[in-house]
């Protein structure tokens, strides 16, 4: 076993005290100062159960919602309605309906910023190429337990989602969109022969199970904790606002912020993406005028005891269930929202707007982003056996996967970064308590003089974002995470917010404060007007929860099982890339931004084997059989189209014909009830 440094050694020997239900007072411990306590502390706490741990929202949400249930049935339905898409076919699940991820293995290739590779089985790879096992990881070295042995393959390539075929959007009618022009980069073939496919998202889809709990969402945490109404932004889109009826009649514009609701801010995204669900040009405006009328779910097949959707069923007059639920969504939006937000007469709405469309057509982005938000609250797994374990059923692990408990609290370091109820020091539950020090902090980066396994490295201090990390999966000029921009010229990351307002510039958001040195002695205030910030190629810690379910994983979907993500993360990550690029042989000057925490951790195949077995103890089998409330309504999930990467089918209008998943409706009682087997783990062709 390797040696570490006597302060990760403490934070070992305190978790292992709380995971044997041990009381290890403070005395106990060498000398530390408050900060070192502060450092402590995190693990002192650990993984946890989830249970019982309150979904984070707006303290002001009654001020919008009227009737929660409804809305929680609008978001249900919202979620899964593939009307939503503007080809009729893409829903949100669409790219979330495998344990709140997605599955998919064919046509599910994005090109990254080098154009499309050739795949490590030898294969073309590309649009409507079916992924194999021989493809992944896509980072491949000669020797996997070295991160500085020689790359045998290297991609740039992510597996993403496929959304909606290249296209603008023209009418708010159903399937309506104008003409398909030749998609440069998402087709098959050649001139003049091209069919267009459908486009790739540039990153993996992260499951929704537990997303409520973030304290901002997307992997580059552009879903602002605070949501606007309207976009993914929060305060940072100065142009976003909703409409208010007054008890006179009189109608008005105003801008909102509804703290812990990034959850909503992130459902407002995918919806208007002219890459995932939408022609380019459409608004939330042509989506409500598009549903309003229509039935809920009026394509799809709803299970009579679906946990939240069963009482709506529709029923025909002589009492056979049809598809969809009996209310259009018009009125399940006047059930759930105060009627301010929708009831404004057309005429005072036009005198104050200009605008021929309704009030509740305006405030579509209000509706959809707040009940979405609500339903997904309802998506909380907290009952693995890890959670019963943690409640004292000390049964519930077996020797392996309490060893692989041991291991993850302690030498393999993992719970430096999934701790806490959600497994994410990304989540509320840490960031909003300001468990760890704030929601900017400042870490050692590594000294190139330290060599292991003696120790950790300790070199320059740098800022960075609570929750995000480089770890070393690809170069950060591939992609810079959480280090890029909003579309207002404001950076993504609060550490970069911190530094402008330390130089007296307007922050974009409100959150952070001044942070300590979270591994330094003692705890110092920033005072350096241009501090080092290490954030390029950083990206949110995901929830481990049900990860045995919701590969293939990181932010590139570049690693397909849960072996070769250890295997990862015991070699130290891949390479240390410069962020000006160039290669880093050796252990290197550490200018990558890479996290200190990706170091070596010489961990043999018993080690993480047993790692793996505890991290398949995080699955809820409720979400493994789709029990409620992870019951669903059914759904066509486009699949890539006939054919492969070569050749495939053509509709009229250019677009290659669609190949379908079909999800059957499911009810409360889960897939067994509808003798379905369970929901298996990213699984590409062998």
């Amino acid at each position: 076993m390797k040696s570490i440094s006597s302060s990760v050694a403490r934070r070992a020997v305190m978790a292992a005290a709380i995971v044997y239900g041990l009381v290890l007072a403070t005395a106990a411990l060498p000398a530390q100062d408050q900060h070192q306590q502060q450092a402590i502390e995190p693990l002192i706490r650990g993984p946890q159960s989830l249970k019982g741990v309150a979904v984070p929202e707006p303290p002001d949400l009654g001020d919008y919602v009227m009737d929660r249930q409804a809305a929680i049935v609008l978001g249900k339905a919202f979620f899964w309605d593939m009307n939503a898409g503007s080809d009729e076919t893409q829903a949100c699940a669409s790219c979330h309906f495998n344990a709140g991820a997605d599955g998919r293995i064919k046509n599910q290739l994005n090109p990254g910023p080098g154009g499309f590779d050739s795949t490590a089985s030898g294969a073309a790879g590309g649009p409507n190429y079916t992924l194999r096992a021989g493809d992944f990881p896509f980072h491949r070295l000669a020797d996997p337990a070295d991160r500085d042995s020689a790359v045998l393959f290297s991609s740039d390539d992510i597996a993403g989602s496929q959304g909606v075929f290249k296209s603008t959007f023209n009418y708010a009618v159903a399937g309506d969109e104008s003409d398909t022009p030749i998609d440069g980069l998402f087709h098959v073939g050649t001139a003049p022969s091209d069919v267009n496919t459908r486009q790739v998202t540039g990153r993996n889809a992260p499951t929704v199970i537990n997303a409520a709990f973030n304290f901002r969402n997307f992997w580059d945490g552009r879903a602002s904790n605070e949501f606007n109404g309207r976009t993914p932004f929060g305060r940072r889109d100065p142009n976003a606002s909703i409409w208010v009826t007054d008890a006179a009649g009189s109608v008005s514009s105003i801008r909102i912020a509804l703290k812990n609701a990034s959850a909503a801010s992130q459902a407002v995204g995918p919806a208007m993406s002219d890459v995932e669900m939408s022609g380019t040009g459409r608004s939330f405006v042509d989506l409500g005028r598009k549903l309003g009328g229509t039935r809920a779910l009026s394509r799809q097949m709803v299970d009579p005891t679906d946990s939240v959707l069963g009482s709506h069923v529709y029923l025909n007059a002589s009492g056979v269930q049809g598809n969809g639920l009996k209310e259009t969504y018009r009125q399940l939006i006047q059930k759930a929202f105060w009627p301010k937000y929708w009831n404004a007469k057309q005429t005072a709405f036009y005198l104050a707007a200009g605008s021929s469309n309704s009030q509740m057509e305006e405030n579509f982005s209000l509706f959809w982003g707040l009940s979405i938000m609500l339903y997904e609250q309802t998506l909380v797994s907290d009952d693995s056996r890890f959670d019963r374990y943690m409640a004292g059923d000390f049964s519930a692990l077996n020797a392996q996967e309490n060893r692989g408990l041991t291991l993850f609290l302690g030498p393999a370091n993992c719970a430096a970064c999934h701790r806490g109820p959600e497994l994410t020091s990304a989540g509320t539950y840490l960031q909003f308590e300001n468990e760890t020090g704030g929601l900017v902090e400042q870490m050692f980066m590594g000294d190139p003089s330290a060599q292991f396994p003696t120790g950790l490295p300790q070199g320059p201090v740098a800022l960075y974002d609570q929750g995000f990390y480089n770890i070393g999966v690809t170069p950060a000029e591939n992609d810079r995470g959480i280090g890029g921009s909003d579309p207002f010229g404001n950076p993504l990351s609060f550490a970069r917010g911190l530094v402008q307002k330390l130089n007296g510039q307007p922050a974009a958001d409100a959150f952070f404060t001044n942070p300590c040195t979270f591994e330094a002695n003692p705890c110092v205030p920033v005072s350096d007007l241009n501090p080092r910030v290490a954030v390029d190629g950083s990206f949110k810690v995901p929830t481990l929860r049900n990860v045995e379910l919701t590969g293939p994983y990181f932010h590139n979907g570049g690693y397909a099982t849960l072996d070769s993500v250890v295997e990862f993360y015991n070699r130290g990550g891949n390479r240390r890339w410069r962020a000006a690029g160039g290669d880093t042989t050796g252990y290197g000057a550490n200018d990558s931004n890479l996290d200190q925490d990706i170091f070596p951790l010489l961990l043999g195949k018993d080690d993480r084997d047993a790692i793996v077995a505890f991290l398949k103890a995080l699955t809820d089998e409720r979400v493994r059989w789709e029990r409620a409330p992870f019951d669903h309504p059914s759904l066509k999930v486009p699949h890539g189209s006939a054919g492969d990467e070569y050749t495939t089918t053509m509709n009229t209008d250019g677009t290659a014909k669609d190949t379908f998943l079909t999800i059957p409706a499911v009810g409360a009682a889960g897939r067994a009830a509808k003798g379905l087997g369970p929901l298996q783990p990213f699984t590409p062709k062998s």
